[in-house]
């Protein structure tokens, strides 16, 4: 079964984690945030917030992923940069 076909569209009509694993026949979550991950590098675009996974149903819902995963992204770059210089990297 195609898992794309089991995420709703619409933010309301999220599915949790758990919920979307039983559906899918998955024995954990790790393996199904693996599978969900490849399919968003492949280019799908999964949405997720704290109500669980869902395709977007318009504009709004995309922005509020994108800038929700954005900022949670660049605060996590912000907290290695003490790393970075006792490293001498850069990222």
């Amino acid at each position: 079964m195609n898992i794309l076909d089991l995420i709703p569209e619409g933010e309301a009509n999220a599915v949790s984690m758990t919920d979307l694993a039983n559906l899918a026949g998955y024995d954990n979550t790790r393996a199904l945030r693996r599978h969900i991950e490849q399919l968003r590098i492949s280019g799908e675009i999964i949405c997720s917030s704290s109500a669980g996974y869902f395709r977007h149903a318009n504009e709004y819902e995309l922005r509020e992923y994108y800038n929700r995963h954005h900022n949670r992204a660049a605060t996590a770059l912000v907290s290695l940069r003490p790393v970075e210089k006792i490293l001498g990297v850069s990222c």
